[in-house]
């Protein structure tokens, strides 16, 4: 039984990989938190799930984490210090965590693959012309595995997550809002054209168990490439469209401007706006590196994922 750690295990995806992996008796799962006595980990324990204390700020503190592991499933959250720390602090942050992770996982010597959640290099793709923080604060942890923790490098794959269908019950940038006296008609008003296309994971909370199950499976195969998990790619009124033949609901769209994001949400309307609008020109993430990038069908795991549909249909009752 290998051990997998697995990191943001009471998020979306890190909780998507442990339950996936729970059910596979190849992997016995360890999940990394801050507060081992909190009310999530103690259930992750009686779930059979090995807990160890660890703070991905303190580097001292991830020495251990990795002890006697073959993998490791690693994603790193920007957003919750946003408030705190701003953009650029939030990135700052991130980026030291990715590093201390890496340092700690390339002096692990059981360590055979290192699964890392990140997402595409917008500044550098477009070369300089869109900056997209929570994107490239990822890829430039990256750029310095590659130069500081190459035996590391050498043994991961990288996993891009699309956009969360649940991010339309989670997430005041990203919902549709019922319009006073419009008799049950909804907007979704986004700092975005109406024809952009919306690359979207689907059952995000589902399907990155079974993306990082198939990752894992496939080992050595998939050293060096990237997985994304895009399920649809949809048109932001196409998108409304499902909506409402989920719903049952009237919706349309409207283009929000950058500016009242950012003077309606703050930072994460600005973070929002920047991301939408890379999206513009850059929307279908398999194209990006071609050359690296693995499909659903190679891993073999294409017919257990779930897409934009069903998964809005599970959560109906949460976005109307």
């Amino acid at each position: 039984m290998s051990t997998v750690v697995v990191f943001g295990a009471t998020g979306a995806q890190g909780g998507s990989v442990v339950n996936r992996l729970l059910k596979n008796p190849k992997y016995k799962v360890r999940a990394v938190t801050r507060k081992v006595n909190s009310e999530s980990a103690k259930k992750l324990a009686s779930q059979g799930v090995e807990v160890v204390a660890g703070d991905m700020n303190d580097a001292e503190s991830m020495k251990h984490v990795f002890k006697g592991a073959e993998a490791a499933f690693v994603v790193t959250a920007f957003w919750p210090s946003i408030m705190s720390l701003g953009i650029t602090g939030a990135g700052d942050e991130e980026l030291q965590q990715l590093k201390n992770l890496a340092l700690a996982a390339q002096s692990t010597p059981t360590l055979k693959h290192y699964v890392l959640s990140t997402l595409p290099a917008c500044e550098v793709m477009s070369g300089g012309k869109f900056k997209v923080p929570h994107f490239d604060y990822k890829q430039r942890a990256v750029a310095w595995m590659k130069e500081h923790t190459p035996d590391l490098w050498a043994k991961t794959t990288e996993f891009w997550p699309g956009w969360y269908t649940s991010n339309l019950a989670n997430f005041a940038t990203m919902k549709f809002f019922e319009i006073p006296g419009s008799y049950g008609g909804y907007l979704l008003a986004l700092p975005s054209k109406p024809d952009a296309i919306l690359p979207i994971a689907g059952n995000l909370e589902h399907n990155c168990g079974v993306i990082v199950e198939g990752i894992l499976n496939s080992g050595p195969a998939v050293f060096g490439k990237v997985v994304p998990l895009i399920t649809d790619y949809l048109k932001l009124t196409d998108v409304c469209g499902v909506f409402e033949k989920v719903t049952g609901k009237r919706a349309g769209y409207a283009e929000m401007s950058d500016e009242s994001a950012a003077k309606i949400f703050g930072d994460f309307g600005t973070e929002t706006a920047a991301q939408l609008r890379w999206g513009e020109e850059y929307s279908y993430w398999d194209q990006f590196e071609p050359e690296r990038t693995v499909t659903f069908e190679q891993l073999g795991v294409e017919k257990d994922i779930i897409g934009f549909e069903a998964a809005l249909t599970a959560i109906k009752d949460k976005v109307v």
